[in-house]
């Protein structure tokens, strides 16, 4: 190793002690440097170890090389084999380091050891974490009273986080190997775990208030914690007795001393000692831990934890602790979190969830608990208390509507940490615990009806009426689906209600019509009928426009939110909204460019997005407005945080517009053009590439014209950017095709003409990009067949021959090491160039073996033997179909050599195609019934283009296809014909008897 100890020594004292920036960032990177070194890590690690050293010098050495070796213990150069058990030593030694800062990181790296090298190495690692314990027990067991020396406490403490950190890494480990670490830990562990635990169990009864005894108390229920989960998490039939009563006895343990710990916290805050904090934040850890364990264990297997004895009681008690601290609370509940509150928040919150989690089974099997009257009492606790703003949100609200309001929609995980959300999921798993009740025997319903009338006799005039029904109003919302079936809740009236008050100018009244605005939305999602009344939209309408003291962009947006929901509703004709369109699309384009956040553009975007969508042609005279909004909120995108994110939902809701606007798309091409192309630079290309390809492709799909407005701003100025797309960017290729594809389907000839030899050298190129036996490959070839049948092949052939695709193609069919499906994709472009022109394609072959030097017949054998020799690896039905047809074409031009096949190869061709087909003909019209329409075989691709122009043209082209359209049999008998007038005479009377008289038979 180059740098030495004392040179590292240096650099930590550096580091921890700088002298200047400059040289700060120096001595990190020659640090830095000097990780790449071997053995420099264990150095490291020594020096963490070496109580000589100032105390932030070691700390620095500890979380680097614990950090770091981690990640570098499997290095044999870094950490070399040799040397490994004198690391495991050095860990070990930091089971006696009083600095918790520099111990933890070393032990973390000793569980990562562990995590590694268990259980076919490192054998004896529980002993060795048992034989301190085993000497700290020996200690705390000469009296209750007795306390550990200062290395004793370190010693137990230190072992007992490292014996919690490693059964929480091995208890989720699936594998056999985990099973078999968790066995060996418990068989060691458990019992001298226990001790501990009965020791601290003993000190609360003495009302000691030591830290050590209440942290050591902590990891100890920790541990035992995660071998219950473990156990617990077992199927049913692997769960031992023993384990069973462990999981009992710490579930008894943990309902009795709960109670106790709250007392004890109560005490200590009204103390001085001088350790009350440290004492008083481990029980607070202590009581969470318990909580936190009891949902785990009921996230399990709910039934089976409450039917432990002591389950419901603790669950109750600590729901009687909310319900005491909330009935009480003047005003908000205090949502400070801190350890020496008496009723910190997340303790509260735990209250809740547990009470949550527990209803599903109280509600079935504890009827003599669940009464009404409890079920009473927790609604109106919820509803009274926990449901109306706080002035914490109000102050929100008032100053930063927009975000408030976003917050409120968005964020997801609040319930688990707020109050206020976390009651609204509380009341919907009270209600649902209600669910399986008789008619007759709710209480919900009528009862939030009976508090909803109360509130409604008085005028919300004042801030706490106005507050009282935002929280019914809240209520009602989670309620809608119950309160709309069994509730008697009239939404007409009571919509019409809300015009008592909605037209009056009082500022606080913006809190309960955002609370409105959102009820609608709720509301429609359990009654969709109800979205079809007019003063639902008049309200909704309303709310959306307002803008005064009384409103705020907060109602805005949840009117925004509503009408989103309120017209995404599938199964009800759109009819009902149509009367309101035209306001309503103008106004959600002035709160689109009013909105000052990312978030809030993209909620409106998205409702604008599903109005179009939901709408149809029905939008089209509204257009033009949405359309000219955009460039402006493009370009004022520019000071947005998230600009890039909000252009992307621009270019989406272009694509809709587009979609919307199907053939007349063509007069929106001067806004779509230049999106497109910024989409495909930098720096746009790397927040929505993606976006501006689909916007393309959506465009193409309903374009009438590629030259519409003009050939200027129309989708042909494109064309040269996706021809350099589809020559070098292979991971865009199966886009860039598809693209190719429908300017194909557009305008083939003109395509052709414009762009031949860019295309034909664009493909070429693709197509020795493409790996052999690629999904890549077989849609290149796929669009080559495409380009084939549109485009007129007295330009393309000679564009295939000057690309060297034709010759490439010849030689592919010669490749005995690729795929069946790849020959098969290769053979029918020759297919469906033979179907075409035969006498072409003959002239092809002829021109391509004069070009490589070739005998031309020679050529010509080779092609004729990869019919045959690759037919079989054609699936479909209806290319075999069109291989057999090109077959019967070539026999038109009387060359020599191609009728010398139609004895045995191109019989049997015509014999398996008649075969094939004839097995499901119709017996009455002779149809070929097991040739699908297009758009059946292809169901991705048509679910893309139906209802589109593009899908017009898709089923006219295939529908024509002479695969899919005509007769093979009455093909046949024609081509046969045409073949004997040129010449198959003697060839067809050499044919073998046998196989003529099975092909006759076919064909008579």
């Amino acid at each position: 190793m180059n740098g030495g100890s004392d040179q590292i020594r240096s650099f930590l004292h550096s580091l921890v002690q700088p002298a200047s920036h400059e040289q700060y960032v120096r001595d990190q990177k020659a640090l830095t440097d000097l990780f790449k070194e071997p053995g420099f890590f264990l150095t490291l690690q020594l020096l963490a170890a070496d109580k000589s050293l100032p105390q932030p010098e070691r700390h620095m050495a500890s979380v680097i090389s614990g950090r770091e070796l981690e990640t570098k213990w499997r290095s044999k150069m870094l950490v070399p084999e040799a040397r490994k058990p004198e690391v495991r030593q050095t860990l070990f030694s930091f089971l006696e380091e009083e600095d918790f800062g520099i111990a933890r990181p070393q032990l973390g790296l000793l569980v990562s050891v562990a995590r590694i090298e268990l259980p076919r190495h490192f054998p004896n690692l529980p002993q060795l974490l048992l034989n301190p314990l085993l000497t700290c027990l020996s200690q705390m067991s000469v009296g209750p009273n007795a306390n550990l020396s200062p290395a004793g406490s370190t010693l137990l403490i230190n072992s007992l986080w490292t014996i919690s950190a490693l059964v929480k890494e091995w208890r989720t480990v699936k594998l056999t190997a985990g099973a078999e670490v968790m066995k060996m830990l418990e068989s060691v562990l458990v019992e001298p775990v226990g001790r501990v635990l009965q020791i601290w169990a003993e000190s609360q009864a003495s009302g000691l208030d030591d830290w050590v005894t209440e942290e050591s108390g902590r990891l100890a229920f920790k541990i035992l914690a995660r071998f219950a989960l473990w156990h617990w998490g077992k199927a049913k039939g692997h769960q031992t007795e023993e384990a069973i009563h462990r999981i009992h006895a710490l579930v008894h343990h943990t309902a009795h001393y709960t109670p106790v710990i709250h007392e004890h916290r109560l005490r200590l805050i009204s103390t001085t000692s001088a350790t009350r904090f440290k004492v008083l934040q481990t029980l607070y850890k202590l009581i969470r831990a318990i909580g936190k364990w009891w949902r785990s264990m009921i996230g399990i297997d709910p039934k089976g934890f409450c039917k432990i004895n002591g389950t419901i009681t603790g669950v109750g008690w600590w729901w009687g602790q909310v319900g005491t601290v909330v009935s009480h609370a003047e005003g908000d509940i205090n949502d400070n979190d801190a350890a020496e509150e008496s009723y910190p928040k997340r303790f509260l919150l735990l209250g809740l969830l547990l009470f949550k989690d527990v209803l599903p089974i109280l509600s079935v099997d504890h009827a003599n608990v669940f009464t009404p009257d409890f079920v009473l009492s927790a609604l109106r606790l919820l509803i009274d208390k926990m449901l109306p703003l706080t002035t914490t949100d109000l102050d929100a609200l008032e100053e930063e509507p927009e975000e408030w309001s976003i917050r409120e929609v968005s964020d997801e995980e609040a319930w688990a940490f707020e109050f206020r959300p976390c009651a609204e999921r509380v009341l919907i798993a009270l209600n649902n615990a209600c669910r399986h009740l008789p008619a007759t025997s709710k209480v919900i319903e009528p009862e939030v009806l009976r508090m909803l009338q109360e509130a409604e006799s008085v005028p919300p005039a004042e801030l706490p009426v106005i507050l009282r029904r935002e929280a019914l109003y809240c209520a009602i919302g989670r309620l809608s689906r119950s309160m709309s079936s069994h509730g008697g809740l009239d939404f007409r009236a009571f919509l019409t209600g809300t015009g008592s008050w909605l037209g009056q100018d009082i500022p606080g009244l913006r809190i309960l019509k955002r609370r409105l605005a959102w009820l609608i939305g709720q509301w429609v999602q359990s009654e969709e009928e109800c979205a079809q009344l007019d003063i639902l939209w008049q309200i909704l309408v309303h709310l959306l426009s307002e803008r005064g003291e009384s409103s705020d962009r907060a109602v805005n947006l949840a009117a925004v939110t509503s009408i989103k929901e309120s017209v995404d509703l599938w199964d009800v004709d759109i009819a009902y909204f149509i009367p309101h369109l035209q306001t309503t699309t103008s106004e959600l384009i002035k709160v689109l460019g009013e909105c000052i956040t990312l978030d809030g553009k993209r909620q409106v975007n998205d409702a604008i997005g599903v109005v179009i969508e939901r709408t149809g042609e029905k939008i089209l005279p509204f257009l033009p407005d949405l359309a000219r909004s955009i460039p402006t909120l493009w370009h004022g995108a520019a000071s947005l945080e998230g600009e890039w994110l909000f252009k992307a939902s621009l270019v989406v809701l272009t694509q809709k517009l587009v979609g919307a606007a199907k053939a007349s798309s063509g007069q929106l091409m001067e806004l779509v053009i230049p999106l497109i192309e910024e989409s495909l630079i930098p720096p746009a290309k790397d927040f929505f590439e993606e976006d501006g390809l689909i916007l393309w492709q959506a465009s193409l799909y309903n374009a009438a014209s590629p030259y519409e407005p003009t050939p200027a701003t129309g989708l042909i100025r494109l064309v040269p950017g996706l021809l350099n797309m589809l020559s070098h960017n292979m991971d865009l290729l199966d886009k860039a095709l598809g693209l190719l594809e429908s300017y194909l389907l557009l305008d083939a000839p003109g395509m052709i003409q414009q762009y031949g030899p860019a295309i034909a050298s664009a493909l070429a190129k693709a197509l020795a990009l493409s790996k052999p036996n690629s999904t890549a490959l077989r849609r290149l070839l796929a669009t080559l067949s495409l380009s084939v049948r549109v485009a007129p092949l007295s330009q393309w052939a000679p564009l295939l021959l000057d690309s060297d695709i034709f010759a490439n193609v010849i030689a592919a069919l010669e490749d005995d090491k690729a795929s069946g499906l790849i020959l098969a994709a290769y053979l029918e472009i020759l297919a469906r160039l033979a179907l075409v022109d035969p006498a072409g394609y003959l002239g092809m072959i002829k021109e391509s073996a004069m070009r490589q030097g070739r005998d031309f017949e020679k050529l010509l054998d080779e092609c004729l033997d990869a019919i045959w020799r690759n037919f079989d690896y054609v699936g479909d039905t209806r290319m075999r179909k069109a291989v057999g047809m090109a077959a019967a074409r070539l026999l038109t031009t009387g060359h020599h050599l191609v009728l010398e096949r139609i004895d045995g190869e191109f019989m049997n061709i015509f014999l398996d195609v008649l075969g094939e087909l004839s097995e499901s003909q119709d017996e009455i019209t002779g149809a070929e019934t097991n040739l699908k329409p297009w758009k059946d075989e292809h169901p991705t691709l048509w679910s893309e283009v139906e209802n589109t122009p593009e899908g017009d043209r898709r089923n006219a082209l295939e529908n024509e296809d002479p695969a899919f359209k005509v007769p093979f049999k009455a093909f046949l008998i024609e081509a046969l014909h045409r073949a004997n007038e040129v010449g198959m005479g003697p060839y067809w009377d050499k044919a073998d008897a046998g196989t003529k008289h099975s092909l006759e038979k076919f064909l008579s």
